[in-house]
């Protein structure tokens, strides 16, 4: 197909096979202009490394919506840093941690920090295992499976919901209203993206994060027995900021939502995705049955051949130049993890499925610097725990040829959102084990 006036945003043609695009893209230069929204796209890697990177002359103010940004200004100079923080309050989702910068960032990040100490995370550990015993249970003697309808998606909000230490009944709701939800859909107007089922979990969280709260409150005290709960959740809701100072309610509510939205769709994609090479390409399914421990290094050639984010957003704040190229401030960054991990010069054979490539952990799936997932521990043990549980109970691995077709004519369906690579289903069959 023709790239010239494709627009990454909009476009459900690039959704199927977006390597291809940027294939082509790469093949101009590392730093491209677009033919729309005065967007420049990046996707070498060392190019990738230093936008995530350089915080003097780009902003993550439009981490979420990308190309998408509207600014309640015209840029009309090459440094247009104290504007964007003069009117950040009126940039959609410019209030989401992924899109905050500096003290604000480093404040927030820190109260996340707590949930993913190395205690914690090992503390978790059973969890993950029971809650992947539970699911399998669920399909297993069907001998079939839409892993990411039956699985994953699940397995991400009921992980994350033993992580924030909720109760069975909210575990069990938060599965039921997260189910099916895909991140920034792109038809979806702003209207749209508020009706997405996260609102609905954040409602529910400011709820419990309140009363916790509230418990402490001297005027309260009588009652404290009765508000009051030893839980992950009040642990959140007492925290403060490294000067002392507590967090809005608001601010523990959009962090604890983040971690469902960031959480579920990461890691169901990535099973996916994972899933998808395991059931055509038995000689690999044969090598992670023989020796699991091989699964971890599957997991990291994963998550750089065909991980669950394509792309974020960064506005260019103060002009500067990027590989050869001039970008002037207020120009919307395509800035692509996916891309950037199938450069060829820094990953030879980058559409080679390789677990034995040098240096398998440089990718960028979990991105770089002060904005790199501070939960990539937890989603690498939830693949590599989901994908050992998955293969000891599920034998001859393969894909439903009534869904997906036979060997030499496979069709699959992805969700239409260029922030991630996304199946919308993935129907296996397999020989209980």
């Amino acid at each position: 197909m023709s790239y010239e006036a494709a627009d990454w945003y909009t476009d459900v043609s690039l959704v199927d096979d977006p390597h291809a695009y940027f294939d082509w893209l790469r093949a101009q230069g590392p730093v491209v202009r677009l033919p729309h929204r005065n967007a420049v796209a990046v996707t070498g890697y060392d190019e990738t490394v230093e936008v995530m990177l350089d915080t003097e002359h780009f902003s993550e103010i439009n981490a979420v919506t990308g190309g998408l940004v509207e600014l309640p200004f015209t840029p009309a100079s090459d440094d247009i840093t104290n504007l964007l923080s003069t009117h950040r309050k009126q940039i959609d989702f410019a209030d989401q941690i992924v899109a905050e910068s500096g003290d604000r960032h480093a404040d927030l990040r820190s109260i996340l920090a707590r949930l993913f100490t190395p205690s914690r995370l090992k503390q978790l550990q059973p969890k993950l295992l029971a809650t992947a015993e539970g699911l399998i249970d669920e399909f297993h003697k069907d001998g079939q499976v839409d892993i990411v309808r039956q699985y994953g998606g699940p397995y991400g909000a009921l992980v994350i919901s033993d992580l924030l230490g909720l109760s069975e009944k909210t575990r069990a709701k938060f599965r039921d209203l997260l189910e099916g939800a895909i991140p920034v859909p792109m038809d979806a107007t702003k209207e749209e993206m508020m009706k997405n089922p996260l609102v609905g979990v954040g409602k529910d969280l400011f709820s419990m994060i309140a009363r916790r709260r509230a418990s402490q409150h001297a005027l309260l005290r009588p009652l404290r027995s009765l508000l009051a709960q030893e839980d992950i959740l009040n642990d959140l809701a007492q925290a403060t900021y490294p000067d002392g100072s507590k967090p809005t309610l608001v601010d523990l509510t959009g962090l604890a939502a983040f971690l469902f939205g960031a959480g579920q769709d990461t890691t169901n994609r990535l099973l996916a995705n994972g899933f998808k090479v395991i059931a055509t390409r038995p000689d690999i399914q044969a090598e992670l049955r023989a020796n699991p421990k091989r699964i971890e290094a599957f997991v990291e050639e994963l998550l750089r051949y065909d991980g669950s984010v394509k792309s974020g957003g960064r506005l260019c704040k103060k002009t500067t130049t990027l590989g050869g190229v001039e970008i002037k401030a207020g120009t919307p960054i395509l800035m692509s993890h996916m891309a950037a991990n199938r450069d060829p010069k820094r990953f030879p054979n980058p559409d080679v499925f390789d677990m034995d490539r040098p240096r398998i952990k440089e990718h960028l799936a979990f991105g770089r610097g002060a904005h790199t997932c501070i939960g990539a521990p937890l989603a690498r043990r939830e693949v590599v725990v989901s994908i050992e549980r998955l293969l000891a109970r599920m034998g001859n691995v393969r894909l439903a040829e009534a869904k997906h077709g036979r060997e030499h004519d496979r069709h699959f369906v992805y969700e239409p959102t260029y922030v991630l690579r996304a199946l919308k289903e993935l129907h296996l069959e397999f020989d209980p084990i």
